[in-house]
């Protein structure tokens, strides 16, 4: 369930940072627009400062207007300016200065007269103006231009930020559309992985417990007791069968933690519940001539806990640290408390693990190479349900190891105070 979340968590950021860095590129692109077109009223406005000053050298072009402006109702040059040439001269002059400053759009202009016409002073946001009153003398005359495709032309100065960003912004979607893709595709193959894995693992059961059940009558034939090589080979059975049937049951248990719902606690007394373990392994442990030890140095011995989960956290680190040994195995499991948690360290003098498997240790199917350290075979997935398991019951474990010397697991377990719960 865990992980469930986490993945949703991963998919609703990622999709969100995609929503946010389309909004900011959005952002950004009408920002661009705002600076583009400041720069081109700027530059309009530069270049209407020089026409107005080439105007005013050219004395010709001046009495023409003056007298177009003078002549009674006429409020535009455009409309009535006798000479033709000299609005033509005056075109050039505008077109220079608008190319100068790299304005290379089409234009229309006019100078006009704003107090007789109306219309200008309506309209006047969508023209850029100056005055001539420093040129012809007169109050009100004001030359003014518009650029009908100025929005075009701002939207081309930024063509290629547009572009480039929706191709981006189409690249980036499609991407963790992909992503989202492949990763149902893999989340559905392993689910069907598992549980094709899981159904041949009960198919084994029955299986193995005929196995069992013909072993045993077996072992109890009288011939077999007497035929020493029949006994050896009835043993050798029963020996693989149990292995067979840990490793089976093994599976069910990973299976069982990873498809249910809620995890189902109750208060235990980790002292005792470790303690009682210990003393399973004594024969096992003195057969090998090692030894097993439990240190109660905890006052606090109670937690919340899964008790089939929590019997599966200790058997597993005791089994690690007697298969994982090459000399009399020496276990050493210690409690003790601090604050309002609760800790189990599990120690051995196995053949450790190098420093850089540690990190991988409790993945899943990891397992230290062969050759480097580990050579008993395993799954690779027994201290990955350990880690599950613990932090089901809102614990952290850890581990320590030199090579050579042994490791320590040590787990982090919150303490529960239940006064109602009799040891």
């Amino acid at each position: 369930m865990k992980k469930r979340k986490l993945q949703i968590i991963l998919i609703t950021l990622t999709f969100l940072s995609l929503l946010a860095l389309i909004i900011i590129q959005v952002s950004w692109i009408v920002k661009a627009a705002n600076i583009q077109e400041k720069q081109f009223s700027y530059s309009v406005k530069m270049a209407m400062k020089q026409i107005v000053q080439d105007i005013s050298k050219d004395q010709s072009i001046c009495q023409e207007v003056a007298e177009c402006i003078g002549s009674g109702g006429t409020t535009s040059c455009y409309k009535n300016m006798n000479s033709e040439v000299e609005w033509t001269k005056v075109d050039s002059i505008v077109r220079c200065a608008l190319n100068y400053y790299n304005i290379k759009i089409d234009y229309e202009f006019d100078i006009v007269d704003t107090r007789k016409d109306s219309d200008f002073n309506v309209c006047k946001k969508t023209y850029f103006s100056n005055n001539l009153e420093s040129v012809l003398l007169q109050n009100g005359i004001e030359l003014k231009i518009r650029f009908p495709k100025k929005s075009e032309f701002i939207a081309a100065q930024i063509s290629t930020m547009f572009v480039t960003s929706i191709i981006l912004i189409a690249l980036i979607a499609f991407s963790f559309l992909m992503i989202l893709k492949y990763f149902k595709r893999e989340q559905a193959l392993y689910k069907s992985t598992r549980d094709f894995i899981n159904n041949i693992t009960h198919e084994f059961k029955t299986p193995l417990t005929n196995i069992a059940l013909a072993n045993s009558m077996l072992s109890k034939n009288d011939k077999i007791k007497k035929d020493q090589k029949l006994h050896q080979y009835a043993e050798i059975i029963k020996i693989e069968h149990h292995k067979l049937k840990n490793r089976v049951e093994g599976l069910l248990d990973i299976a069982r933690i990873e498809n249910r719902n809620e995890n189902h606690c109750e208060t235990i007394n980790i002292c005792n519940f470790i303690t009682c373990t210990v003393n399973s392994y004594q024969v096992q442990i003195q057969e090998l001539k090692g030894q097993i030890t439990y240190e109660q140095l905890s006052k606090k011995c109670t937690i919340k806990a899964n008790q089939e989960d929590f019997q599966i956290v200790i058997s597993n680190l005791i089994d690690n640290a007697i298969k994982y040994c090459e000399r009399e195995p020496k276990v050493v499991i210690r409690s003790y408390d601090t604050n309002n948690y609760i800790f189990i360290e599990v120690e051995d003098n196995g053949i450790g693990i190098k420093q850089e498997h540690l990190i991988q240790i409790f993945e899943k199917y990891f397992r230290v190479p062969t050759g480097d350290l580990h050579n008993v075979k395993g799954f690779g997935i027994g201290l990955s349900t350990v880690k599950a398991i613990i932090e089901s019951f809102n614990g952290e474990i850890r581990v320590q190891s030199k090579p050579g010397k042994g490791t320590k697991f040590i787990i982090k377990l919150p303490y529960c105070n239940d006064e109602s719960y009799e040891t």
